[in-house]
This record gives C-alpha cells, structure tokens and sequence, in this order.
C-alpha cells in the first residue's frame, strides 16, 4: 500500500487536504508525509480537533497589510474560546519581531507585506529557530507561491477566499502539528509534480543522476516501505537508506515522501527498471 496519498474533498462540503510532514531525520523510519481522510465538512473537523487539544489555548499573531484583514481574521479567531490573539502588525518585520519575543503557536501571515514580505519572514524565524508555526493567508494562488511558501518553512497555506470554517480548520489544524493545504490550491501543486518532466520528451530521464541502489530505494519508498523495511529488502542498515534517501531527495530537489512517489509512478525510465 502506497502510504503518501492525497485526499479531496468533493462539491459544497469539499473539505481540506491535510499533509503531516515529518523529518526522517528527526522520526526515524515513519513516513514523510501522508494525508488524513477528510470528515463530511469543515465545521465537524473543527469539532474534531477541538476534541483533542484537552483545553489547551493557542496564541496567535495575524499580520496582514490591511486592516480590514487584520480586524476580520481577528475577530473571527476570537469567536473561538480556544484562541488568543497575541498582536497583531501589517508588515513582515514587525512580525518577525514580535513572534521572536512572543514566541506564539501560530503566526497567520500575508505573503505581500512592505518592509519585509512574507515569505522572507518565515525563512528569517526559520533561520532564528522561533519555535511559532506559520500559516499563509494569501491572495496568491498559483503553484509556485505554494511550493515556495512551503519550502521555506511555512505549515499551511490557506487562500482568502476559502470560508472562515475552513481557516478555522486550517488554524487548528497547523496548531496541533499537522501541515494544511486548502483544496483550491492542493490540486494544482500534485499536477505540477505529476507533470514537471512533461515538457522534457525526448530528453534523458530524471532518475539518471541517480546510482542503482538509490534507485532501488526511491522504488521502495514509493511503494510505501519504511526505512526499516527497505533495509530489510536491501540488506543494509538503517543509517545506510537514510543517506540514501536524503541522497535521493537533494539530487532530485524534492522534498517528501508524496513527491518522491509521485516522481516514481510519472517517471518511465525508473517504472522500466
């Protein structure tokens, strides 16, 4: 059973596309990313998250250059009893500021801010190590702010014309660990993994640069072995796949399990091996 999937919602009550990115360096052998089936709508996830935070009180920091935006999500996020609004501030370095000396569990964040903008702020509180957890509340929809978002540190990425369930959900989600995706842009972003070499017809395949036994890797992980499993399969030790993974990973500047997969199942010359 392949373990990294991705999961939508359909028509009125399309629900959220949940990614929990977890570092095998950090974890071990458990997989880098798999998605969570969704409930029959946004405002019964919420319940069910809610049901497990066990009264806990996320602090949270909005900055937004509008203040129209600033206010809205504000007010929305104190309707729930479950949330405190830290500050507030409509550029990016005020928000790299403030989350350094708060420290919140959340920070819910523009993409376009002046002075500093978004995507700038989160690989500055990367780079820094503050410990708050970013979500993308953004105009922009295109793959490429998603991806870019992402790669930088971000652990959701919500459009503003999602429903306020929906960030909510998102909210909650990011909170409690869990990567977020809305489902307005979470097709796009597999498209283009499944499609990124479609151009490139004729040319020598992706998988080249990798050696025989990171191949025989990459095949395994996308067939959902652990890192333990494919040790077993391939008589090598833990530490050994582990390189050969993160090996595999940089040569083909992808970033989790649901990419490598992806990668494997849309690449002809790795299929035929």
């Amino acid at each position: 059973m392949v373990r990294a999937c991705v999961v939508f919602g359909i028509g009125a009550v399309a629900g959220a596309l949940f990614i929990d990115c977890l570092m095998p360096e950090a974890f071990g052998d458990y997989p880098l990313g798999y998605a969570i089936a969704m409930l029959a709508t946004a405002e019964q996830q919420v319940a069910y998250l809610l049901s497990r935070n066990q009264g806990m009180k996320y602090r949270v920091l909005i900055a937004d250059d509008h203040a129209i935006m600033r206010e809205g999500v504000r007010a929305l996020l104190l309707s729930d009893g479950s949330i405190e609004v830290v500050a507030a501030v409509d550029n990016g370095r005020d928000a790299v500021r403030l989350a350094a000396a708060l420290k919140p569990d959340l920070a819910v964040m523009e993409l376009t801010m002046p002075q500093m903008d978004g995507l700038s702020a989160i690989r500055e509180l990367v780079q820094r190590a503050v410990p708050t957890r970013v979500l993308v509340l953004t105009t922009h929809k295109t793959e490429d702010h998603v991806r870019a978002s992402l790669k930088a540190g971000a652990w959701g990425y919500v459009v503003k014309d999602a429903s306020a369930a929906e960030l909510m959900l998102a909210i909650h989600s990011v909170a409690q660990g869990k990567k977020f995706v809305s489902p307005a842009v979470a097709e796009r972003v597999v498209t283009g993994y499944l499609s990124a070499d479609a151009g490139q017809a004729g040319a020598g395949s992706p998988s080249d640069v990798l050696t025989p036994r990171e191949k025989e890797v990459l095949k395994l992980i996308a067939a959902g072995r652990r890192n333990r499993e494919i040790a077993g399969c391939l008589s090598l030790s833990v530490k050994t796949v582990e390189k050969h993974r993160a090996n595999v990973m940089k040569k083909l500047d992808l970033h989790n399990t649901a990419a490598l997969t992806a990668f494997a199942i849309n690449d002809a010359a790795l299929s035929a091996t």
